[in-house]
């Protein structure tokens, strides 16, 4: 199990009027809004074709074991309604559809410690692990357990992208302007969920999701004494992307033109994005290990007859890096194969 780092805490300092005070910088067009979401109005084809089939739907309704043969072979699921428990037999399978485990303090203890750092889990009620329980309880192996999503949106409003985001080195670490996934994963995982925004009075914008000014002053030695961050090293890390600012580049982290200006005009701001203070949203990754049908796997790779498992129950696609949308991947195209792998069992064994 991944060890927490121990990291200095950074003391709270309270609010500057004079920095939070600053006039916003010119507005940023937002990105147009879609009249229709895509997710409710993806569920709701969904659920249409479910209630247009023959499909047999039960709601509060909880699968307590997987029941199997002697051979190993997954027969059905004991079921809990209402107090009442009774056995269903399986035709083609059984197949686990029940979403990852950020909601479940044990297996996140166990297996994604740091995310117990994070202010806000982004989950359904469901997220509770159990599908993951089930599977491994009738020998399913699992993969990347300790794999989570982690978002840092810093980027609202846009013009913050201007700034540079610095680790308790005082060095950047990462282009600004890239998706708040990356920002999330690379600033809890690799840097400790220590972060800071720094910021000058042309830059300054109220952030929408971060609130705490961390540190303020006439002078970038100053921010970096109140942070306590090594002497010297916020002071560098401004000149050097200062001197590139001017002619409007970034080699190191390769930030967009649009985004780059050099940070000299006072006063100076640091913007909190530690974990203690910013908006850190995670969900978890990793899941059973399966095969590209579907079928759930033994710690051996061998398929576990009439077990399948799709979406977040399972470790996917998005192990090494989400990005917005991948779960629906998990869902709906290997939802669908292992759906089809059951029928098609089913379909054998009649």
């Amino acid at each position: 199990m991944p060890h927490e780092p121990h990291e200095p805490q950074v003391p709270r300092v309270p609010r500057v009027p004079h920095v939070c005070q600053v006039p916003h910088a010119p507005q940023v067009p937002h990105v147009p809004q879609v009249p229709h979401q895509a997710g409710p109005l993806l569920m709701k084809v969904l659920c249409s074709a479910v209630e247009a089939s023959s499909t047999h739907v039960e709601t509060n309704t909880r699968a307590r074991a997987l029941y199997r043969d002697a051979k190993g072979e997954i027969l059905g699921a004991a079921l809990e309604s209402f107090g009442e428990e009774r056995r269903v037999r399986a035709r083609g399978g059984v197949i686990l559809t029940t979403g990852g485990f950020v909601l479940n303090d044990e297996m996140l203890t166990r297996h994604a410690p740091l995310a117990h750092r994070c202010s806000l889990r982004v989950a359904a009620t469901g997220d509770d692990g159990s599908g993951i329980r089930l599977g491994i309880a009738a020998g399913g192996d699992t993969l990347h357990m300790d794999a989570l999503s982690v978002s840092l949106p810093i980027t609202q409003p846009w013009g913050l992208k201007r700034g540079i985001l610095v680790n308790r080195h005082g060095q950047r670490f990462i282009n600004e302007d890239t998706y708040y996934g990356r920002l999330g994963e690379s600033a809890l995982l690799q840097h400790g969920g220590q972060a800071w925004l720094i910021v000058d009075h042309e830059i300054f914008e109220q952030p929408e999701y971060m609130e705490q000014i961390a540190a303020a002053g006439e002078t970038i030695a100053e921010i970096e004494q109140e942070l306590s961050l090594p002497e010297g090293s916020l002071q560098s890390t401004v000149t050097v992307y200062n001197r590139h600012a001017q002619e409007g580049e970034d080699p190191i982290f390769k930030k967009s033109s649009d985004y780059i200006k050099p940070i000299a005009r006072p006063p100076f701001g640091a913007i909190d994005c530690t974990t203690e203070e910013a908006l850190y949203a995670v969900f978890t990754l990793g899941g059973l290990r399966t095969d590209p049908t579907g079928h759930v796997l033994d710690p051996e790779g061998q398929p576990i007859p009439g077990l399948y498992a799709a979406g977040r129950s399972t470790s996917g696609l998005s192990v090494g890096g989400y990005s917005s949308g991948l779960s629906l991947g998990d869902g709906t195209f290997f939802g669908r194969r292992a759906g089809r792998a059951a029928a098609a069992r089913s379909t054998s064994k009649s």
